[in-house]
C-alpha cells in the first residue's frame, strides 16, 4: 500500500519535471518566433515554476490528509497514537506502583 502511494507521488514529480521541460521548450519557441522577449520568457518561467511549487505543496498536504484518512479507516495505529498510549500506560503503572508498592 505504501509502495503504491510512493510510486504515485514519484510519478507526479516526474510529470512535473516533464511539464517544466515542455514549458521551457514552448517559451524558447516563442522567443525564437519573436512573440516573447528573453526577459519575458524568464519572468513567465519563474512564475510557472513558483505556481508549480505552490501546487506541489497543496498536493502534498492533500496526499497526507488522504493517507491519514486511509490509516484511520484501516484501523492502523499511528506512531503518535502509539506514543501517547505508551506514555499513558507508563504513567498509570507509576501511579499503581505508588499505591501498591511491590517487594520485587
Amino acid at each position: 500500500m505504501i509502495d503504491l502511494i510512493k510510486k504515485t507521488m514519484l510519478a507526479g514529480v516526474g510529470l512535473a519535471v516533464v511539464t517544466k521541460d515542455k514549458v521551457l521548450e514552448s517559451l524558447d519557441e516563442l522567443v525564437e518566433k519573436g512573440k516573447l522577449t528573453q526577459e519575458e520568457a524568464i519572468v513567465m518561467s519563474d512564475k510557472i515554476v513558483e505556481e508549480g511549487k505552490v501546487e506541489t505543496e497543496k498536493a502534498k498536504v492533500e496526499a497526507s490528509k488522504l493517507f491519514n484518512a486511509m490509516l484511520q479507516r484501516a484501523n492502523v495505529v499511528t506512531k503518535d497514537q502509539y506514543d501517547a498510549l505508551a506514555a499513558r500506560v507508563a504513567e498509570l503503572e507509576g501511579r499503581l506502583h505508588q499505591e501498591f508498592p511491590n517487594s520485587d
